[in-house]
């Protein structure tokens, strides 16, 4: 199998999951990828020679493919590193995959993505696909490959320059905006906004909180595979958000999508995926994780939740 949408990979101080990260990439065998490495920070004297054991790892790319490299010899930081490199690669590329180092996906979603980049190039609403399906034993309309949702995740995704453009980590035009975040809007809208308000107050300040806000504020559109298609590899004390293994994605199933592709034959979002991102994106950790597991799971005496 070989791939022919370009790739950026964000690795740094994590060379097991840098290991896994390159074999995963082997099954599908990039014709182009950028590689981007963050420095080592100064405090913390493992780091140098970590990110050295990273940078071998990368040399095991063996593959016939263009290979782009753009290495940091200080640290930038995870917010300032993911957005540069991602600058970095749409100054290169139209589109592309975008990973971090501990997001392993399944070799169909290098040919989704493909499929899906084409098809919707020009559609400005369509922002990104995403690898996550955050319910994935439910299937979706008339058995469609992919349906549309009013946000997504960012463990592995799709792109294109002209959705990136304008993309500011600082969300600076908050103020002007939050008002279309806030009553009298969908419960979405509104758990999206509160997160959007947390950053640009600097509370919890991250470049995906400032990526679902670009996506939101423009009411675009997320692509979400019919199956996920991610694994998180990353879960423990050295990761940066997903230390603990009862974050509520941790764990679910990768399978496979049935081929030949087929498209949705409507372009907006499903309404119960929607509810599930809400409950994702308003509750803490806990009360989302049993939120998630009822809306997806049958229970005894409840029911599941609708398509």
């Amino acid at each position: 199998m070989e791939s022919v949408v370009p790739a950026l990979v964000v690795v740094f101080n994590r060379p097991d999951v840098t290991r896994m990260l390159v074999d995963n990439l082997r099954t599908v065998a990039p014709r182009r990828l950028f590689v981007a490495a963050d420095g080592p920070r100064d405090n913390h004297a493992d780091d140098a020679g970590r990110c050295h054991q990273v940078r071998r790892e990368l040399e095991r790319i063996d593959w016939e493919c263009d290979v782009s490299f753009l290495a940091h010899d200080h640290n930038l930081g995870l917010q300032r590193a993911m957005v540069t490199a991602i600058d970095w690669f749409f100054g290169e590329v139209e589109a592309g995959i975008v990973l971090e180092d501990d997001c392993v996906v399944h070799p169909d979603f290098f040919d989704l993505a493909a499929a899906v980049l084409e098809r919707y190039a020009d559609v400005r609403e369509v922002m990104y696909l995403t690898a996550t399906n955050m319910r994935p034993d439910r299937t979706f309309g008339d058995g469609a490959s992919w349906h549309f949702a009013s946000a997504g995740h960012i463990w592995g995704w799709a792109t294109w320059r002209r959705a990136w453009e304008g993309y500011d980590s600082q969300l600076s035009d908050w103020p002007s905006y939050q008002h279309e975040f806030g009553p009298g809007q969908g419960a979405l809208r509104r758990a999206l906004g509160a997160k959007a308000d947390a950053a640009h107050r600097g509370s919890k300040h991250t470049w995906a909180r400032a990526w679902h806000y670009h996506v939101a504020k423009q009411r675009g559109l997320v692509a979400v595979p019919a199956t996920n298609l991610v694994r998180n590899v990353g879960v423990g004390p050295d990761a940066t958000h997903t230390v603990s293994r009862r974050h509520s994605l941790i764990g679910l199933p990768v399978d496979s999508i049935t081929r030949p592709f087929v498209a949705p034959t409507r372009t907006e979002p499903d309404p119960g995926y929607d509810a599930v991102l809400t409950s994702y994106h308003r509750w803490g950790w806990r009360r989302r994780t049993r939120e998630l597991a009822r809306r997806t799971f049958n229970r005894p005496g409840g029911t599941r939740h609708p398509r």
